[in-house]
């Protein structure tokens, strides 16, 4: 039986003509209704690293869904940066107290298609010296049904025309935005139909938005550039429209 029925079930041995049993039970519906609409939700995890003798500090916010395969997945990966980024520190600095006043640290946003996928934006900043850190935005899709992590060939059918109509799109709104002139090379460049310009892609209710690097197609002082694109707009590159319950 589930959740629903149980209420129902339940408000069935109350008596129903009690304006306040009717209130409660339309309410309780409603909340589970819009639950599962939403699928699962996220809880927050956190891999803290501080306060060590000669090693950098590690702060990296990540989310959790319930669903082991992409806990999991998360949960690996996130280790993985916080190893990766130690690892070549030591390996550039040695083993030094300056390596304390370096960090790691991360936030996200999660986005989601519908209740049977999501996405995860990580905000990934790194300080190692100089005039200011370093951001990298990561984005990580997953499928609840299968628990897998989500590549452009698992939502496009045809990848080469979605990074086609990506490029394109991304040129048009990135030169109105930004203007031409000095930085009109950097968009051309940034928005090559690639598919490295275009591997963080989160998915929306409304299609996808796409999320540059710093530097890949505007100076620093721009801040980080993102563009959003409709299903319509995509409809040529055969996304999978079942990750958006279409």
């Amino acid at each position: 039986m589930d959740v629903l029925s149980g209420i129902r079930l339940a408000a069935s041995q109350l008596d129903e003509n009690d304006p306040d049993v009717a209130a409660a039970l339309r309410e309780a519906q409603a909340a589970i209704a819009a639950r599962s609409a939403s699928g699962p939700e996220a809880s927050a995890r956190s891999l803290v690293r501080q306060g060590r003798s000669g090693k950098p500090a590690v702060s990296l916010a990540y989310p959790a869904f319930g669903i082991d395969k992409v806990d999991e997945d998360i949960r690996l990966w996130v280790e993985s940066i916080a190893a990766t980024f130690e690892r070549e520190l030591t390996a550039g600095f040695g083993n030094s107290e300056d390596l304390e006043k370096y960090e790691l640290s991360c936030s996200y946003e999660v986005s989601r298609p519908s209740a049977d996928a999501v996405s995860v934006l990580f905000e990934i900043w790194t300080y190692t010296g100089g005039a200011h850190g370093n951001l990298d935005l990561i984005t990580l899709n997953y499928s609840f049904i299968t628990g897998q992590r989500l590549t452009l060939v698992d939502i496009f059918e045809d990848v080469d025309k979605a990074l086609a109509l990506m490029s394109a799109t991304s040129r048009d709104v990135l030169m109105r935005r930004l203007g031409g002139g000095v930085g009109e090379q950097m968009i051309l460049d940034g928005t090559e139909p690639d598919v490295n310009n275009f591997s963080s892609l989160s998915l929306d209710p409304d299609g996808v938005r796409i999320h540059f690097q710093p530097y890949q197609v505007a100076p620093w002082a721009a801040g980080a550039q993102s563009v959003s694109m409709t299903l319509e707009q995509l409809a040529p590159a055969r996304p999978f429209k079942r990750l958006w319950h279409r």
